[in-house]
């Protein structure tokens, strides 16, 4: 395999094993290690792990190396507003400019996901080819919006959503008809209802932010005492922040 495919290989293999928590927040990333568990060269992984800390999910440290970045209550709850401000605004402007072609990728996108379990066989986990389903869904919603650049912050927040959403996923305790809130979100793109769609959109990802915060989940800024007390009031907070509009 050539050196510039073994190089995405192993920035792909280890975005992967972050996103999915095999390396859990603030955790050391040794190269060697990595170098050798991947049977790459040092420098391939040098050059993943630049790639990763561009994207924010793993950090360096200076004279100590990289670590995966850590989660906090704080870093999700800024997060969570800032993607809620950019994906409403790409969704504004999809509705604005999007085509009958655009409209049909959201439909087919939605009809997969929606006819797609969410937990895996065994019932202990997310379905992987959900969560693929679910992305693609998601980058649907948004695909007809013409800023690149808005796109590409859309899909680094997204990442980062992801890492949080699976980080505390074995937490979680609460019950929620997603299918139904992806439903509604569709109705009101292909009716051209901007404001409702963004409404949608954003208590959409508030709620998922809330369950998160609401979870047993140990943070790096939250000490195991103060949980019960702290995220609860986090989330508080950070619902009156993000009221919506009426």
């Amino acid at each position: 395999m050539p050196a510039k495919s073994r190089t995405n290989d192993t920035y792909e293999r280890l975005k992967l094993e972050i996103l999915n928590n095999v390396h859990l927040p603030s955790t050391r990333l040794r190269i060697d290690q990595l170098a050798e568990t991947f049977d790459v060269s040092l420098g391939a992984v040098r050059e993943a792990l630049s790639r990763l800390t561009a994207e924010g999910l793993v950090a360096a440290e200076p004279q100590r190396g990289f670590i995966v970045a850590p989660a906090s209550i704080k870093d999700l709850i800024d997060l969570t507003s800032v993607r809620i401000e950019i994906e409403t605004r790409c969704l504004k402007r999809a509705i604005q400019i999007g085509d009958v072609a655009w409209e049909g990728r959201v439909v087919g996108s939605w009809h997969q996901l929606s006819h797609t379990a969410v937990e895996a066989s065994s019932g202990n986990e997310i379905d992987p080819e959900w969560t693929r389903l679910h992305s693609e869904f998601h980058e649907s919603l948004l695909s007809a919006c013409d800023s690149a650049w808005w796109l590409k912050l859309r899909g680094q927040l997204y990442a980062q959503s992801e890492r949080y959403r699976r980080l505390v996923l074995p937490y979680g305790k609460v019950r929620r008809n997603v299918d139904g809130e992806h439903k509604a979100i569709v109705e009101a793109v292909l009716a051209r209802e901007a404001k409702v769609a963004c409404q949608l959109l954003a208590r959409h990802l508030q709620l998922t932010a809330d369950i998160l915060l609401a979870s047993d989940a140990p943070f790096d800024d939250t000490p195991p005492e103060a949980t019960a007390r702290s995220k609860p009031k986090a989330a508080r907070a950070h619902r009156a922040r993000a009221k919506l509009d009426s």
